[in-house]
């Protein structure tokens, strides 16, 4: 029977350097699941996780399932082995419920894993790579995932701060595409709070102590020069600092006179009028020009300053500055005590729900086998009824075609009618568990 099975890697056993390795492009992806060695397979590929998927009648064994994962990455398999986890049977589906709904996340209860596992399962199915098995494992996920969003506040009780600072820029600009991020500091902290904003602007400025490092991420984002991050800083509608240091990298006097400088039309990023523009000029014209086709948006009306550093990066007094809103740790550390207290419930009412997803998928699975068991034994009664009949009418060879036609489909309505009787309604009015007995008995008389 059917059986599925999932192999991968997470942010909780493997850091990102490790993780990145195993990114799978669409191209790859595409191609994997156009010639899927497997009877069904779906590739979930996030920032925070690689999982492949499969379901299939074989049994696949961890070290062929991660060998396959490798090989789409390109990684050699003794390397990278350790990394991986395996899973098979119930466990998968326990394992991708509790992925879909947040609670396996960075951020506990966060949406975008939701969005990324829809992505990945309408691509797999829409290529026909996906079969009865998978289909129903990630709509059961996906529909159990959005009940606790509807029935819960669990993903509006983040304990996460990166999540947190996001939910702040997100209260104070409804606009952010048309918004510039500027982000100092691109470790740990700063690398996810990267990943949120991506969601929701590609206008995207970085600096990070080591150029080098802020380069790395040129893909996605403008990087600047550490020692240049107050002409930039002047500019951005949001700054977010994330940098570690012992003295403050943004002082109240600095900001002030960048803010100062700035013109109510095209910020200039160089002093003198005559003087070149460079690359980051450009890019703010471009944005200023963006902005100005959107009615009630400015560039210079307001600034939102979030500081996750710990020291603070930044003066406090910054907060002072008119049209300045400056956000501290601790300010964001406050609502994460509160919602640590208030998520103990609303997690409660989600695993509860997350337990019916998940004993209605298994008992949708477990019946499944069973249908196919019964399936398999009806047609098995109906070829031993041919079989039979074929005998009688081979003793009869003078009796006319019309009789040797009923006769061959009297035996065969009885066959249908015993395997009504005797299979469908005891898999009708028993649990999978008593129908296995009852099938078994069955399987010992046949042989």
């Amino acid at each position: 029977m059917r059986k599925i099975y999932m192999a991968g890697m997470s942010h909780k056993v493997a850091e990102i350097a490790i993780r990145e390795k195993f990114y799978i492009p669409m191209d790859v992806k595409t191609e994997a699941l156009k010639n899927s060695p497997f009877d069904e397979l779906l590739i979930l590929a996030t920032c925070n996780r690689t999982e492949v998927y499969t379901a299939s009648d074989r049994d696949i064994s961890e070290e062929e399932l991660v060998r396959y994962v490798c090989n789409l990455a390109g990684q050699a398999y003794e390397d990278f082995a350790k990394f991986f986890y395996f899973k098979s049977g119930d466990d998968v589906a326990h394992h991708v419920m509790n992925v879909c709904a947040g609670l396996d996340s960075v951020a506990m209860g966060e949406d975008q894993i939701l969005h990324q596992i829809g992505r990945a399962y309408e691509t797999a199915r829409e290529l026909g790579a996906t079969g009865n098995s998978l289909n129903k494992l990630f709509q059961s996920a996906i529909h159990t995932t959005k009940r606790i969003k509807t029935e819960t506040n669990l993903s509006k009780l983040s304990c996460n701060i990166p999540f947190l600072a996001m939910k702040q820029v997100q209260r104070t600009f409804d606009d952010l595409e048309n918004r510039t991020v500027y982000i100092v500091g691109l470790g740990e902290m700063g690398s996810l709070m990267l990943k949120y904003v991506q969601e929701y602007t590609t206008n995207i400025f970085a600096s990070s102590k080591t150029f080098a490092n802020a380069e790395k991420f040129a893909d996605v984002l403008t990087p600047v020069r550490f020692e240049d991050r107050y002409s930039v800083i002047g500019k951005c509608d949001v700054v977010i600092l994330c940098s570690a240091c012992q003295e403050p990298i943004v002082t109240k006097d600095e900001f002030e006179v960048q803010l100062a400088h700035q013109s109510s039309k095209v910020p200039e990023l160089a002093e003198g009028p005559n003087k070149p523009k460079g690359a980051l000029d450009i890019v703010f014209e471009r944005h200023c020009s963006k902005v100005a086709e959107h009615p009630g948006v400015s560039a210079n009306s307001r600034r939102l300053v979030i500081d996750l550093g710990s020291p603070r990066n930044a003066e406090a007094s910054i907060g002072e500055i008119a049209g300045v809103e400056y956000v501290c740790v601790d300010d964001l550390e406050n609502i994460v005590s509160k919602n640590r207290r208030l998520r103990m419930v609303e997690l409660e009412a989600a695993q509860k729900i997350l337990k019916e997803g998940i004993d209605e998928f298994l008992h949708w699975n477990r019946m499944d086998n069973v249908s196919k068991q019964i399936s398999l034994h009806a047609e098995q009664m109906l070829n031993v009824a041919n079989e039979e009949s074929e005998k009688l009418l081979r003793s009869m060879p003078d009796l006319a075609e019309e009789d040797r036609h009923r006769i061959s489909m009297m035996y065969e309505r009885f066959a249908k009618k015993l395997a009504n009787d005797y299979l469908y309604k005891v898999k009708a009015e028993n649990s999978p568990e008593d129908v296995q007995v009852f099938l078994k008995c069955l399987e010992a008389i046949h042989e």
